[in-house]
């Protein structure tokens, strides 16, 4: 069995599919994930109860105690002039009043807590699912979540009865499923290009390092992300080589920085996303290297998800929306004209990422702004991926 712990392995999209089902079926078996540290495993849960807009609550179990989950004990006087112990709930647990009927609670760094906090917290996976006075609202499911013995974390181990009680399985670092989340969440398309064109820097652990490691993680690429886009807002435009490798090195690590800034500065040959959907990017494209490619491929994505989201309202779009989506759609058939595989990328990036991409091209009104997608489309349906719709 090893190191797996004679748990199957699943990629993030298959672990979210699963857990969806289980809250769709109501059916309330708790659920343990184990997988490597900064694989975005507590993201990806939370990003899946904002789409399906039910509850999340999260306990980080390393840094409570036994009073915390069990609660602080009083005694309280009863109207028959008895006295009875009572347990105060502590305030993160989920209260479905306040939280939703449904919903997720996570049990954060389930194999880092000690033994003492996972004993307690057995009681909220058996039938009563109930700690002191407190009683896991009816449809809401208990997810637990850790790293193994060798996922670079912190393993104090984890208890036969634990497993017994749960439905388990592995999450493996997965790029597909990575970029589902990533592009939602708003992650820099130069770090979705990157990854996209290197995928083996996705995540990366060195076990045979005599120290602990800088290295890239779906986790650490998202903070370069968020430093990448607070800078250029700051400085209105590209940032310079140096300044950029600064930021991936404290992100990710020295090994991938100057690589990683070399690519970034393709950013200034690509078609601005902007120009693009206004409808001055009309002409055809020139030739790309490979990188720049990566990296227009992404911005694209990023320009159209961010556009098709921000505008959305009342179950439809704007005109605007529908026009601004309808020249992005002719410019990536201009490309295509010229290099079917950057158009075909494109659109099977926005067809896996983005599933409002999905719905606005099959809305008849959209048509309408772009007679001569669908024609595309269908010309070269063997090379187009079917749409990610919900």
């Amino acid at each position: 069995m090893g190191a797996n712990m004679n748990l199957t392995s699943v990629t993030m999209l298959e672990f979210l599919a699963y857990v969806k089902e289980q809250i769709l079926d109501e059916d309330t078996t708790p659920i343990l994930c184990l997988g490597k540290s900064g694989i975005g495993k507590t993201e990806a849960i939370k990003g899946l109860c904002d789409d399906m807009h039910i509850g999340c609550m999260e306990l980080r179990l390393v840094t409570l105690n036994e009073v915390d989950l069990l609660g602080v004990p009083t005694i309280e006087e009863q109207a028959n002039g008895k006295k009875t112990t009572v347990w105060a709930s502590m305030n993160d647990l989920p209260i479905a009043e306040r939280d939703g009927e449904v919903g997720i609670l996570v049990l954060d760094e389930i194999t880092s807590c000690s033994r003492t906090i996972r004993a307690a917290a057995y009681q909220l996976l058996d039938d009563k699912r109930s700690l002191g006075n407190y009683h896991l609202p009816k449809k809401w499911v208990v997810v637990a979540l850790g790293n193994g013995p060798e996922d670079g974390g912190v393993f104090n181990g984890i208890e036969y009865a634990f497993m017994g009680r749960c439905n388990g399985m592995r999450v493996e670092p997965d790029l597909k499923s990575w970029k589902v989340w990533a592009v939602n969440a708003g992650v820099h398309p130069a770090v979705l290009g990157f990854v996209s064109w290197q995928p083996q820097y996705l995540h990366q652990i060195n076990p045979d390092a005599e120290y602990e490691e800088k290295l890239p993680s779906p986790r650490s690429w998202t903070k370069l992300s968020i430093k990448l886009n607070n800078a250029e807002k700051r400085r209105e435009g590209v940032i310079d080589n140096r300044a950029v490798e600064i930021y991936a090195a404290a992100a990710v690590g020295e090994s991938v920085a100057s690589m990683f800034a070399a690519f970034y500065a393709y950013k200034k040959k690509t078609v601005s996303v902007e120009d693009i959907m206004s409808g001055k990017a009309t002409g055809a494209v020139a030739d790309m290297d490979r990188q720049v490619m990566y990296m227009q491929v992404q911005t694209v994505v990023y320009g159209i998800s961010k556009e098709l989201k921000s505008t959305y309202s009342g179950g439809d779009w704007p005109d605007k929306t529908y026009t601004r989506i309808a020249n992005a759609c002719r410019w990536i058939i201009k490309t295509g004209e010229r290099m079917l595989d950057v158009a075909t990328t494109i659109i099977n990036e926005l067809n896996l990422t983005t599933y409002m991409f999905a719905d606005i091209l099959g809305d008849d009104k959209f048509d309408t702004f772009c007679p001569e997608f669908l024609p595309f489309q269908t010309k070269n349906r063997l090379v187009f991926k079917p749409s990610n719709r919900r």
